[in-house]
């Protein structure tokens, strides 16, 4: 299994990192996608990729941070080029392999929506410069993001809808668009939607992930999450469309290795 989500670098790790990555090895996990969100945590994940040949990293600013790049008005500033030159120095490093996280939060709004718009656009334009696919945050904005999205063009390499909890439309236009599916521990949640979402997508339009140190899978709820427990997302998501585990790890695992073209090595 591949973990297409996680933050190994946060503090909720400290101390224990190599025995969390240890757990989530002897659990299956062949590969972890460490996800960058701001200059800090994409410096972070890099130095984390590599220095672990089953390590990828993603460097990008969310939602939340994007008046580091626009200003209210949604106005690139000259901090905010610093940054974006910075990033795409950042992607060139071999265990690159996406920008992101990037997109648009209307839940917490922490930053001003014509900013995150603003961060948006000129992340897209990043990935393009530096022909990598997007990790996508989507937060209470889908028909926003999507629009925006159609507006501008998708990025030419895809990418991942990150923590999907969107409805059947938005599976529907990640078909057409070419996009995946991050699927997480909420489609283990009582009176959850998301298996509806799962059975309409099929297993070609799913990665897994787990974001943690936050969202874990049944029976976790409330605790840190952490890799070792893809394997309840992965079981959950085989139940749903009624077929093995192992089969969910392989399809899983070639479309992560498709999406960011990488080699997974087998353990």
């Amino acid at each position: 299994m591949i973990d297409s989500h996680v933050h190994l670098n946060r503090t909720e790790f400290a101390g224990e990192q190599d025995a969390v990555m240890a757990r989530a090895r002897g659990a299956g996990v062949t590969g972890f996608l460490n996800v960058g969100y701001d200059p800090v945590t994409s410096e972070e994940s890099v130095a984390l990729a590599a220095a672990h040949p089953d390590i990828w990293a993603t460097v990008g600013v969310h939602p939340h941070d994007a008046e580091l790049l626009a200003d209210p008005q949604g106005r690139i500033t000259a901090a905010g080029r610093d940054i974006l030159a910075r990033l795409e120095d950042l992607a060139a490093h071999p265990r690159v392999v996406a920008i992101g996280e990037i997109g648009l939060d209307f839940f917490r709004d922490l930053s001003p929506r014509p900013a995150q718009y603003a961060a948006l656009a000129a992340q897209l334009e990043l990935a393009g410069k530096v022909d990598l696919p997007v990790v996508f945050h989507v937060r209470d904005a889908w028909p926003e993001t999507l629009a925006f999205l159609d507006e501008v063009g998708p990025p030419r390499r895809k990418g991942v809808l990150h923590a999907f909890s969107g409805g059947a439309e938005h599976v529907d236009w990640a078909r057409r668009n070419g996009f995946l599916l991050g699927i997480g521990g909420p489609v283990t949640y009582k009176n959850s939607k998301l298996p509806d979402q799962v059975r309409s997508a099929g297993m070609d339009m799913i990665l897994l992930e787990t974001d943690a140190p936050w969202l874990p899978p049944v029976p976790y709820r409330g605790k840190r999450n952490e890799s070792s427990y893809l394997v309840n997302t992965r079981d959950k998501v085989a139940d749903i469309l009624n077929v093995s585990p192992r089969q969910v790890a392989a399809v899983t695992t070639a479309n992560f290795r498709r999406l960011f073209a990488v080699e997974v090595v087998g353990r």
